[in-house]
């Protein structure tokens, strides 16, 4: 039964004999008795009390005779409960339960004189250099909205060792004042009735104690409840499995920006699926931190991006539909759910060009923005260059340029260009000389001014900065 519900309990003694008794007490010191009064005869009762008091914890009395005597026993010997047989497993269970709250109630004031502070919510934030001996757990909701009710669960939850619960917007802290066995085990039992009690996805991350400070701990729990990102929730995890971040490159090569904008111009959703799920899906520990995955999305989006402004992908849908997914990848908790809607978009930008036939060779203002793409790098590329290749006067497609993209030529070349030479920038080791020429820049001054113009830092800063 004991292991059934999962009490904390390590070791059981059991003894036939009052000998056994009384040397087990004095050898073990007990932390809860069960004892059977009818094994005592009466005229070693007085012995066997002063025993009792002096070296167990808690104490629960048997007894086969519901008499008074027999109460007046239990009560002598400080008994938190009268067991009368047969025993009832629910009683047993209840009095076992109130016994170790009992201990963890003695503890608690014990450990609170020896450290000579409560334990205050500023310590989690603030560093006081006390070593924090117990174990502290961090539980994360997948979801934000079912903190509350994670938060409601705890004040009916049957702690053995009661924690003091700390909150914060995102997460919750249960630190505790008593050196129990096995914390992982408890936690594990914490997280199973949670689940059969509401059901949605959390994780819980465990320290079992050490010479840190609560102010340590707590950012050691913060480092260890990353790996959810990779990993999902649902799980239990250990603060002392916790790995240094592997060192990774945020930004798209320039081979790998080649293959996007071909996959997204040729419509290959099936390719990109394959390629995003290589990508994110294949990490082993170590991982990268997942800040810099965060980067690599956006980078991702970015040339999904420049795909919706050459197709002309600009209503109302699609531009909420971009940034919802911009807001996803800034703050969705699981990586595997980032990547999903990543596709899902792919797929609903794919399926808007095939129902809207944007992608026609008679949209004129397709055709320039591609003529832009293919020809950026000729510094005298100009707008009467790609309005005859359009077979359109330079006023005119001037005039559908900025009806459509509320952008004229100039600014839209220039856009292009900048964007091309971002890339390089964080790329490659090209001198900035070098890198303003191969994107259409005759004069390498004029291109620094126009840069820091647009992007608020010189090409040296921004180079430096990736």
């Amino acid at each position: 039964m004991v292991s059934k519900y999962s009490f904390p309990i390590t070791k059981i003694r059991l003894a036939n004999q009052i000998t056994d008794v009384i040397a087990s007490l004095e050898d073990e010191t007990p932390d809860i008795l069960c004892i059977e009064l009818d094994m005592v005869t009466e005229d070693r009762w007085e012995m066997v009390k002063s025993f009792i008091h002096r070296y167990s914890g808690q104490v629960i009395a048997i007894t086969a005779e519901a008499t008074f005597e027999r109460a007046i026993q239990a009560m002598s010997i400080k008994a938190i409960d009268l067991w009368v047989k047969p025993l009832a497993p629910t009683k047993v269970k209840h009095s076992l339960q109130q016994a170790i709250r009992n201990l963890s109630a003695s503890r608690k004031q014990a450990a609170e004189t020896e450290l000579g502070h409560i334990v205050r919510y500023e310590a989690l934030f603030i560093d006081d250099k006390v070593p924090f001996p117990y174990p502290v757990y961090v539980l994360e909701a997948e979801h934000r909205e079912d903190l509350n009710d994670l938060r409601n669960f705890f004040e009916g939850f049957d702690f053995y060792y009661k924690p003091s619960v700390f909150s914060t917007p995102e997460r919750i802290f249960l630190v505790f004042h008593d050196d129990f066995p096995n914390p992982v085990k408890q936690a594990q039992r914490l997280f199973r009735e949670w689940g059969l009690s509401k059901g949605s996805s959390i994780a819980i991350v465990v320290h079992s104690g050490s010479e840190d400070s609560l102010h340590q701990i707590y950012l050691k729990l913060l480092r260890m409840m990353e790996i959810t990102f990779f990993t999902g929730y649902n799980q239990v995890l250990v603060s002392e499995d916790i790995q240094e971040w592997k060192d990774f490159d945020p930004f798209l090569t320039v081979e790998e920006q080649r293959n996007w904008v071909y996959m997204l111009d040729e419509g290959q959703g099936d390719k990109l699926k394959t390629w995003m799920y290589g990508e994110f899906f294949d990490m082993k520990p170590p991982y990268p931190e997942p800040g810099l995955l965060r980067t690599r999305l956006t980078s991702i989006l970015a040339q999904i991006r420049r795909f919706m402004f050459r197709k002309g992908l600009k209503s109302k849908d699609s531009e909420d539909y971009y940034k919802k997914i911009s807001e996803i990848i800034l703050h969705s908790p699981v990586l595997y759910r980032i990547v999903q809607e990543l596709i899902l978009f792919i797929n609903y930008l794919f399926q808007m060009i095939s129902e809207q036939d944007v992608h026609v060779k008679g949209d004129v203002t397709w055709a320039a923005i591609e003529y832009m793409e293919n020809n950026y790098t000729d510094s005298k590329l100009s707008l009467s260059e790609v309005a005859s290749h359009v077979d359109r006067s330079p006023s005119y497609l001037s005039h559908l340029l900025t009806k459509k993209y509320h952008q004229s030529f100039r600014e839209m070349l220039i856009y292009i260009r900048l964007q091309k030479a971002k890339e390089l920038l964080g790329s490659t080791d090209e001198s900035i000389q070098n890198i303003a020429h191969s994107v259409g820049f005759s004069n390498p001054n004029y291109f620094s001014r126009v840069f820091k113009s647009y992007m608020g830092r010189s090409p040296r800063d921004w180079k430096l900065q990736k």
